[in-house]
This record gives C-alpha cells, sequence and structure tokens, in this order.
C-alpha cells in the first residue's frame, strides 16, 4: 500500500477530513425528523416532513450528478410512508404509526445491505475526502465495506428494539428500545467509524 494512507489529505497537499465525513450523518436527518414527529403528532406530519428533509438533503447531490444511495433511499422511503399515510384506512395507520420506527430500521437495513452488491453506502461519502487515486484501491474498498456492514447489521438490531417498544406501547419502552438503546448503538458506530478509518491512517 502506498506510504500516503487512504483518507490522509497529503496526496493533494491539502487537508482532506478522514474517513466518510460528516455528510453521512447529515443523511439520517430525516429519519431522526420521522421518529421524533411520529412519536410527538401524526403519521402525515411526519412522513411529509422526513421526505422534505430528504429532498432537501439529496437535492445538491442530485443536481451535481452524484447521487448517493442512502439519500435517495429516504426519498423512496418517506415518499411510502406518506402515500400509506394519506391512503390507508385508520386501523392501518395507526398500526403503521406504532412501528413506523421499525419499519424505517429495517428499510435503513435494506438500504446500506443492498449497496454491498454495487457499491458500499459509505464509499459515497468518502469519496468526497478521498484523492479520486484510491477510490479503486482494494484498501479503500475493504475499508468501506467494513464501514457499510457495521452501519448494516446496526440497524439490522435496531428493528427489534423498536418492535417491541411499540408492542409494549408504554412510555417507558418508548424511551428505552426508541431513544436510549438506539442512541448507545448509533454512537457506538459513529466511534468505530472513527476508529477504523484513524487505525488507517495511523498504519500508513
Amino acid at each position: 500500500m502506498s506510504t500516503t494512507s487512504l483518507f490522509d489529505g497529503r496526496a493533494d497537499h491539502s487537508r482532506i477530513d478522514r474517513g466518510p465525513g460528516i455528510k453521512i450523518y447529515v443523511a439520517f436527518i430525516p429519519w431522526v425528523m420521522f421518529s421524533l414527529i411520529a412519536r410527538h403528532s401524526t403519521l402525515r406530519a411526519a412522513a411529509v416532513a422526513a421526505l422534505v428533509g430528504a429532498l432537501v438533503i439529496a437535492l445538491p447531490a442530485i443536481y451535481a450528478r452524484r447521487t448517493k444511495v442512502l439519500e435517495i433511499g429516504a426519498i423512496l422511503a418517506f415518499a411510502g410512508f406518506t402515500i400509506v399515510a394519506f391512503a390507508a384506512d385508520p386501523a392501518t395507520g395507526d398500526w403503521v404509526a406504532r412501528y413506523a420506527r421499525a419499519i424505517a430500521a429495517a428499510l435503513l437495513a435494506v438500504i446500506a445491505f443492498s449497496s454491498l452488491l454495487v457499491s458500499p453506502f459509505t464509499a459515497q461519502y468518502a469519496r468526497e475526502s478521498v484523492p479520486r487515486q484510491f477510490w479503486s484501491s482494494p484498501r479503500f474498498t475493504q475499508i468501506n465495506r467494513q464501514l457499510t456492514l457495521m452501519w448494516a447489521l446496526v440497524f439490522t438490531a435496531l428493528v427489534p428494539a423498536h418492535l417491541l417498544a411499540g408492542a409494549l406501547n408504554t412510555s417507558r419502552a418508548n424511551l428505552l428500545f426508541n431513544w436510549a438503546l438506539p442512541a448507545v448503538l448509533v454512537f457506538w458506530a459513529a466511534k468505530r467509524t472513527s476508529a477504523i478509518t484513524a487505525a488507517d491512517g495511523q498504519a500508513a
């Protein structure tokens, strides 16, 4: 491997952030909005707000022809939620609202796992901070497959937690399984993302 790290900006003589960068977490904002609003308002409000947020986040990349699977997936997911919210009967709407977070987490897991078949979704963000000459390197691919698989497993782990919160349907269960446990898992994944990319830089 080159003495220059994949996540080291020295290759183009400028400072480059390591790893996927902050934009990958910005892409999660519509999903967080959806969870917050679905809990405190209606499914319709949550779906529409999340869809608008997803469009706002994705449009710059779409115009630049640098679309990202996570952002496009969010648009499709919340468009689907919006259709269900306005078209479904009250009973179906109530059921979807109760288990909306579990459905959203499952969709995130599907998006992440599916991206492994083509291009790991973290790689689409990492390319914005990694010199182009490294994009096709085995190390770059390996790191991003590792990161994407980790995030996919975290999203999968959120599904039973959200299902349990929906089934119990109590304030304590909501706090524990819809917020506390997911926050711990996402924080751990974010720390691991930083650690993995930092380790690559130290190994260079």
